[in-house]
């Protein structure tokens, strides 16, 4: 009777550690996901800062383009329908190369 209740008790033993292990492994995973998580947003907040500032500055060269243009041929209407054509073309253009990226195999 003796070695059948130590061996019941090994046994539970034996359990209670395998699931201390097991919480102790999901406890570190999550860890490791949660850092993971936390330098992605990190990452994206400072992302879309740099695109907003990217953007700012790329409508300050804009507004340059257009005083300049504007000045060249003396009307604002016009150097806005040049501008804004240029721009046009460009985005065209990224998208075209965009779609042929998502597109290659």
């Amino acid at each position: 009777m003796s070695l059948a209740r130590d061996f019941v008790i090994t046994i539970g033993d034996a359990l209670r550690l395998s699931s201390d292990l097991m919480r102790y492994k999901m406890a570190a995973q999550t860890q490791v996901i949660k850092r993971g998580l936390g330098r992605v947003a990190m990452c994206f907040v400072a992302c879309m800062a740099s695109l907003v500032l990217a953007a700012v500055g790329f409508g300050f060269i804009l507004y340059g383009a257009f005083v300049l243009i504007a000045k060249a041929i003396r009307s604002a209407g016009a150097a806005g329908l040049i501008i804004g054509l240029v721009v046009l073309l460009i985005a065209v253009i990224v998208a075209v190369a965009g779609r042929s990226l998502i597109t290659r195999p």
